[in-house]
């Protein structure tokens, strides 16, 4: 049992470095780019950046179904991050599952954003 669960915990985090590559990459392409920290990043420099982001997308001149599609991502994506080291230190079977759902939301949202970006390039 502790293997399938070491297994999930390592899907899970590699699900997590994808996803963050993910809205990485969509908040490059803001009309006013947001960077998040690139390369071998720390979980606290992810975390710091992608509240950072959240904080920045207030001025984004997008509209506001574009930027809640941001905010979704970001929000869902630090939930995901929240429940991965909770289950780390205390497991409940239950939590990979919520994570997992979390990073679904995620990149439905950002899969939307990522569409009006798209579409509306310069």
């Amino acid at each position: 049992m502790a293997d399938e669960h070491d297994k999930s915990i390592e899907q899970l985090a590699m699900d997590l470095a994808v996803s963050y590559a993910e809205i990485a990459t969509a908040l490059r392409h803001l009309p006013i780019p947001i960077r998040l920290p690139e390369g071998l990043v720390q979980p606290k420099e992810a975390v710091e950046g992608m509240i950072r982001a959240l904080e920045l997308m207030d001025s984004e001149p997008v509209p506001e179904g574009v930027r809640l599609d941001f905010q979704v991502a970001c929000t869902s994506w630090l939930n995901t991050e929240d429940l991965f080291r909770l289950e780390i230190v205390k497991p409940r079977p239950y939590r990979v599952a919520g994570a997992t759902l979390c990073l679904l939301t995620a990149s439905e949202a950002i899969i939307q954003a990522m569409e009006w970006l798209v579409e509306n390039q310069e």
